[in-house]
C-alpha cells in the first residue's frame, strides 16, 4: 500500500523543530545544513512557514518562530482537549489497582484536580474536579515541583508560605527542597499524610515527546491499604499509564 505521508508537512515540522532557546533564529542555510537539503529548497519551506505564520523574518535571511505556534499551542493544550484525552487513561488505571486516581495542572503555585477516576471500594477517598492543593503538601504538587526549571522552583518557594496543614507537612524550606530533590531522582512523588491524615498518594508526571510536563497523574487511597508497600506496587502501572497517556496526547 502506498504511503499517505505528505513529505513536506513532515519536513516543515522538521524545520520548526530545529529552533531551540540556545538557537532561537535560523537561517535557509542553517536550515539545508542541519536537514540535507539545498539552500533553494530550505528558503522555499521558510518562505512558505512565513506565509503561514509560523515563522517571523527577524531581517533579511533571519527567521524565528511565530505567534501564530502560541494559538496552536494554547488550543492544543485546552484543558478540555487534555481531560478528555486523559479520562480514559485514568478510567483503566483505577480499574487496574482498585484505587482512586486523578490527574492535575499547574498554576506555577497551586495544583488543580482537572480530571479523576474513583475506586469501587467502599471506603476510598475522592478528589472534586477544579479543586486546589497546596504543591508542598501533595504527591501531585510535589511532581510539578521537581519538573520546574531552578530559576521557577526558586520562584515558587519565594513567593509561597509553606503552609502546615497536617502534623506531616513539609513545612521547612530546606527539608521540601531536599524532599524535591530526592523526588527529581527517582522520578516520582510522595505523599505519606502530609494533607490529610490517613491519606497516602504517589505521583508521576505525563511529559511531552520533548520532555516537558504537560499533567500529573497520581494514585491515592487510605494510608491503612494504600501503604507505602502497596504504593510501591502500584508504581509499575502509575509509569505505565503515564506513558500510555504520552500515547493518547502524542501519538
Amino acid at each position: 500500500m502506498a504511503s499517505q505521508l505528505n513529505n513536506s508537512v513532515i519536513r516543515g515540522f522538521a524545520i520548526l523543530d530545529l529552533f531551540t532557546p540556545d538557537r532561537p533564529q535560523l537561517s535557509s542555510g542553517e536550515v539545508a545544513s542541519a536537514l540535507g537539503m539545498n539552500n533553494v529548497t530550505a528558503h522555499r519551506f521558510l518562505k512558505s512557514l512565513e506565509a503561514a505564520g509560523a515563522l517571523i523574518a527577524v531581517r533579511k535571511g533571519q527567521y524565528r518562530l511565530g505567534y501564530r505556534l502560541l494559538d496552536l499551542a494554547a488550543r492544543a493544550a485546552d484543558e478540555h482537549n487534555l481531560v478528555s484525552r486523559l479520562q480514559p487513561v485514568l478510567n483503566e488505571l483505577a480499574e487496574k489497582v482498585n484505587e482512586s486516581v486523578m490527574a492535575t495542572r499547574f498554576d506555577g503555585r497551586w495544583t488543580t484536580c482537572v480530571a479523576t477516576a474513583y475506586s469501587s471500594r467502599a471506603v476510598a477517598f475522592n478528589a472534586r474536579i477544579g479543586a486546589r492543593f497546596e504543591s508542598h503538601a501533595t504527591a501531585n504538587g510535589k511532581i510539578w515541583l521537581a519538573n520546574l526549571e531552578p530559576a521557577a522552583f526558586k520562584r515558587y518557594l519565594d513567593s509561597t508560605p509553606l503552609e502546615r496543614i497536617s502534623e506531616n507537612t513539609l513545612a521547612d524550606r530546606d527539608e521540601l527542597v531536599r524532599d524535591i530533590e530526592a523526588t527529581r531522582e527517582r522520578g516520582y512523588a510522595i505523599n505519606e499524610q502530609e494533607r490529610e491524615i490517613d491519606l497516602h498518594a504517589v505521583a508521576v508526571p505525563i511529559k511531552s515527546r520533548e520532555g516537558v510536563m504537560v499533567a500529573g497523574v497520581s494514585i491515592f487511597g487510605p494510608s491503612a491499604r494504600f501503604d507505602h508497600k502497596a504504593s510501591e506496587a502500584a508504581l509499575p502501572l502509575l509509569f505505565e499509564a503515564a506513558k500510555s497517556a504520552q500515547d493518547v496526547l502524542y501519538g
